[in-house]
């Protein structure tokens, strides 16, 4: 019924609700909002081209050209350089060779400019061959990928990277899975992110932990800290225009790194398509989005400090 609902929304309402979202169309507004949120926030980012499941060797090329000149660009900002990108967009349904020698072609570029990677995970007929493009490059560059912890797969996948050192963005995953190979209730993915985050930490990776649910938030950052483990152990990600501010502030008072995935697109039936499968996996972006607009015209009115929504750090 929501996937019903959203897909027969009109195109010029979901771009409505992409403002919040989506940075922009063209690399330099993904730019500007990434270098706006850490001179405002401190709070890092992921920049990211929206575009996926694209079998046309020419509009591969193009993608491949897109994040070459985002790389560039970056060479001269200051703020915490962080792309993401999907194996689809480089070629992976044309030819997995293809894919590979396109995404080595933009580590190579982004390692000289100490600009950090994320290999993204896309649904679950990826999975195998993201992971194994993961493992392929993992010993020559530093990079990140990520697991989704609707699948039921993942505990067997973290085991599958032992040994890499490995940093892994670890959320619930957008995209919707049957039964028979993911959980169907928020609330077990929710329980996952928690028990993944511990099997990660033994297993010595890092991990990006990629959650609104402020009790997931809590319990995930108590895994990290009964550990004794530094705070370069973990991470906290959000979506751009989801209003977290406070336990964002919090967690980055603590010593913690906040990112927030900023996307940007060069056509808006990208950003369309993307923001569909959003509000179809949580239709309470539309309210949050509200929110957010709402706070901001506000602000002013809302300084006032109000309880911490962590708890304080214990000595386990």
């Amino acid at each position: 019924m929501k996937a019903f609902f959203v897909n027969f929304l009109p195109s010029f309402l979901v771009k409505f609700f992409a403002r919040a979202y989506v940075a922009g169309v063209g690399i330099d507004c993904g730019i500007k909002k990434a270098r706006d949120i850490w001179q405002d926030h401190k709070i890092a980012s992921t920049i990211d081209m929206l575009g996926e499941e694209v079998t046309n060797q020419e509009e591969v090329d193009k993608i491949v050209q897109i994040y070459v000149s985002l790389i560039e660009k970056l060479k001269e900002e200051t703020f915490p350089k962080h792309i993401s990108l999907k194996p689809t967009s480089l070629g992976l349904d044309i030819d997995r060779n293809l894919c590979l020698s396109n995404f080595e072609l933009i580590l190579k570029s982004a390692s000289k400019q100490n600009i950090t990677v994320t290999l993204d995970m896309e649904d679950s007929q990826y999975t195998d061959a993201t992971l194994e493009l993961y493992k392929t490059l993992k010993p020559k560059y530093e990079f990140g990928t990520v697991l989704q912890s609707r699948l039921f797969r993942t505990k067997d996948d973290i085991i599958g990277l032992s040994g890499l050192n490995a940093r892994v963005r670890m959320c619930i995953g957008v995209y919707n899975e049957d039964k028979s190979i993911a959980h169907t209730k928020k609330s077990v993915m929710k329980e996952k992110i928690v028990e993944y985050t511990s099997l990660l930490l033994d297993n010595g990776h890092k991990v990006d932990i990629a959650t609104h649910d402020h009790k997931c938030i809590i319990r995930s950052l108590e895994e990290v800290e009964k550990r004794g483990l530094g705070n370069d152990s973990a991470e906290f990600q959000f979506l751009l225009g989801v209003p977290r501010d406070r336990i964002q502030r919090e967690l980055i008072e603590r010593g913690y790194t906040v990112r927030l995935y900023v996307p940007f697109t060069i056509e808006w039936r990208c950003a369309i398509a993307y923001l569909r499968r959003r509000l179809i996996e949580n239709p309470s972006m539309i309210y949050l989005g509200g929110l957010d607009f709402i706070g901001r015209i506000f602000q002013p009115l809302t300084r006032r400090r109000k309880k911490s929504i962590l708890p304080p750090k214990h000595n386990f």
